[in-house]
């Protein structure tokens, strides 16, 4: 079993900081170092944590169940579930290198043994003063579950019979004690942090006039829906109602756009005729009462995926002209019974979507991966808009489009053809069937990763454009088109950085990086010059033929590697098999690049 990462782990500890441990019962000795109460207030929120997510209760809720402290007889959190009439009793371990051992699970078992026997003998005072909740709880229950909550690679042998033991035994008289223990490893921790940033899932119910429906091969019902129906969904869950779709709202200047919003005013009985229409996927659709003419659907897990544009475009309207009648404008809805997560919703999505101009850009947003990055990134207070979606937010620091992402992660490849395709192709690294995207945002692509990217590019375009303003003629041209050589270069000094658990701090990248980047920008415009009796630096940058040598001799020139015995021989290799000339060059150079810290 693998561990919690380094990226889960760090994401972990912001929603434990964040949510729980400012809900937790005070500790009772305050006489330890505070670096030491920090951590230790950590791993008692992390108890708190598994029993927040295994219950589906609130934080608070969750906290005030902590009992753990530096003397805890093994046990950290004591909850009754009502609802199952389940007393949970959970220990926790917040330690990513190290196995449940036995030791852990002997204190825990005798807790427990404890506990059974309402033996309060030597408990702490958080468990005293819950004395009478517990024995009333002891009394009440159906069903005591043991649980286990750790992030590092399982429970050892030799812990797991210790609890087998306690399982097992008849001597302690407990028949509701379940005979299995939850194992609330890493891949739950995971599973928790995604769904802690997942949007809700939506329900509703609908009601469609003149409706007709088809049982096969997929259940799927059509009609007509009021527009003021669809627009109070809007109005109640957002961006949710929207979740699986490949755009939000691209905003009120697009022609389609504009179009919904003058037939509103103008013509609202004939919108269900000038409108495409609205499709949705639903996990479950249940007709309710009704007739032919008139009935209403239950649908749960609903998810616009064509029609964003009409439903937002609509609740715009309204919202900026209130009191207008919209009572006579409907359109037609397409209700399908599918996952929206597997093949068959994502082919709906994709063919569905083009009533609004469609980039191939666009359809990343159907990756899983894209989805799975926005919720790590909203941890971090991180907008990751993955989406198309208007220009509202364009200048919101804490927003990252995922073309910008792009962009800054292709600067950390070791493959310089990356430069060239910024500067001369940029969309085929958004197209989701291209090697060129897989390797950008592929599986192993973390949401702090993604962000120290950004953070590097941002700062190299910041420090370009000012040197572009004070410098002159062919120079200048260097620093407006050469961001991304530039930053293909200074992105592997910071690599380690970048691929690290830990966030970077903007101030001390920008001290960090600023000598080396002055240094990198004279050896680039130092190597551009010669070739620019022929062409300009425009032209350079976006020729293979010129930009890759251009870049090595830059890359060997700022590394300080001309006098490394390896250049010589890599840079006469040739392997007809390669993608590009001499990318065991590359490759070498990507690791040898001095490494600048004190970033995070």
């Amino acid at each position: 079993m693998a561990p919690l990462s380094a990226h889960n782990m760090s994401l972990l500890e912001i929603v434990l900081g964040r949510d729980l441990v400012p809900n937790l019962p005070p500790l009772l000795d305050v006489t330890k170092p505070a670096d030491q109460q920090t951590k230790k207030n950590l791993s008692r929120a992390f108890s708190a944590y598994a029993i927040q997510n295994l219950c589906e209760i609130t934080p608070v809720d969750a906290a005030t169940a902590v009992v753990d402290d530096f003397d805890d007889f093994g046990i950290d959190a004591i909850f009754y579930h009502g609802s199952s009439e389940t007393l949970y009793i959970i220990q926790g371990k917040l330690k990513a290198s190290e196995t449940f051992s036995q030791d852990e699970a002997n204190a825990f078992c005798q807790g427990v043994r404890r506990l059974i026997k309402q033996d309060f003998t030597g408990f702490n005072a958080h468990v005293l003063s819950r004395q009478a909740d517990i024995e009333g709880a002891l009394e009440a229950c159906s069903h005591i579950q043991l649980v286990i909550a750790h992030t590092g690679s399982g429970i050892s042998n030799h812990a797991a019979t210790a609890i087998n033991d306690l399982l097992n035994d008849d001597d302690h008289g407990e028949e509701r004690l379940k005979k299995a223990v939850i194992d609330y490893d890493a891949s739950r921790v995971v599973i928790g942090l995604q769904d802690g940033q997942a949007y809700p899932r939506v329900d509703a119910t609908l009601t469609l006039r003149d409706w007709a429906s088809s049982m096969a091969p997929r259940k799927t019902y059509f009609g007509m829906v009021k527009v003021a129906d669809l627009i109070h969904l809007h109005d109640m869950h957002g961006k949710a109602l929207y979740a699986k779709n490949i755009r939000t709202f691209l905003g009120q200047t697009t022609e389609v756009n504009r179009s919904i919003r003058e037939t509103l005013a103008n013509r609202p009985a004939d919108f269900l005729y000038l409108n495409n229409g609205v499709t949705a996927l639903c996990e479950q659709i249940e007709a309710k009462n009704g007739t032919r003419a008139d009935k209403r659907f239950k649908v749960t897990g609903v998810s616009v995926i064509n029609g964003a544009q009409t439903i937002a475009s609509s609740a715009r309207y309204l919202a900026e002209n209130t009191g207008a009648d919209i009572s006579a404008a409907s359109v037609m809805v397409t209700l399908i019974k599918a996952d929206a997560e597997q093949a068959f919703g994502k082919a709906v999505t994709r063919a569905r979507n083009h009533q609004n101009p469609v980039l191939l850009a666009n359809f990343a947003a159907l990756d899983d991966q894209q989805e799975r990055l926005r919720r790590e990134l909203a941890y971090l207070n991180i907008h990751y808009a993955y989406k198309a979606d208007g220009p509202e937010n364009a200048q919101d620091a804490s927003r990252i489009r995922i073309d910008e992402a792009a962009q800054a992660l292709a600067l950390s490849q070791s493959d310089p053809r990356y430069v060239v395709w910024l500067k001369k192709e940029p969309a085929q690294l958004l197209d989701t069937e291209s090697v060129a995207y897989q390797n950008l945002f592929g599986g192993g692509l973390t949401g702090i990763q993604l962000a120290n990217s950004v953070r590097v590019l941002r700062y190299i375009q910041q420090r370009m454009v000012t040197e572009s303003i004070v410098a002159n003629g062919l120079e200048r041209l260097t620093y407006k088109h050469g961001v991304y050589v530039l930053g293909f270069i200074l992105a592997k000094r910071v690599k380690q950085v970048i691929v690290g658990a830990r966030l970077m701090d903007e101030t001390k990248l920008r001290a960090e990086l600023g000598a080396p980047f002055d240094a990198a920008r004279q050896t680039l415009w130092g190597a551009v010059q010669p070739k620019t009796l022929l062409k300009g630096p425009l032209g350079i940058f976006r020729n293979q033929t010129d930009a890759i040598p251009l870049l090595r001799d830059a890359m060997i020139a700022h590394y300080g590697l001309d006098a490394d015995p390896a250049i010589a021989p890599l840079r006469a290799k040739v392997v007809s098999t390669d993608p590009y000339p001499q990318k065991a060059l590359f490759d070498y150079l990507s690791v040898k690049a001095p490494q600048i810290g004190n970033v995070t």
